[in-house]
């Protein structure tokens, strides 16, 4: 079926699917520097930045695969003692909310 042929409805379906595609793929690009920004760390741990709770926790991460490596629950207790969440889990949803509140104020 060309396009000539297409009714304005599949034309509006095919062009939502493109941007919710768009959209999932710059999901999935948001940095650890976004989410855990300066103002967040401040705001629910004692440290100025992501890696600097990695340093002070003796975390070594020198690539995803390490960081994917240390999420287990000697990782839980360490959030737990040094943030104000409970678990890395609760951590990490709440810096994803923060960061999308704040890009729906920005729109």
């Amino acid at each position: 079926m060309n396009d000539n042929n297409k009714s304005d409805l599949d034309r509006l379906t095919e062009n939502l699917e493109k941007n919710a595609e768009k959209s999932e793929q710059k999901l999935g690009m948001v940095s650890f520097t976004d989410l855990f920004t300066p103002s967040f760390m401040s705001t629910y741990t004692q440290f100025a930045n992501f890696g600097e709770l990695l340093t002070v926790g003796k975390f070594n991460v020198n690539s995803l695969e390490d960081f994917m490596a240390l999420l287990n629950e000697d990782f839980d207790v360490f959030i737990k003692k040094k943030t104000k969440f409970k678990n890395w889990d609760e951590m990490q949803s709440t810096a994803v909310s923060d960061y999308f509140k704040k890009q729906e104020a920005s729109n």
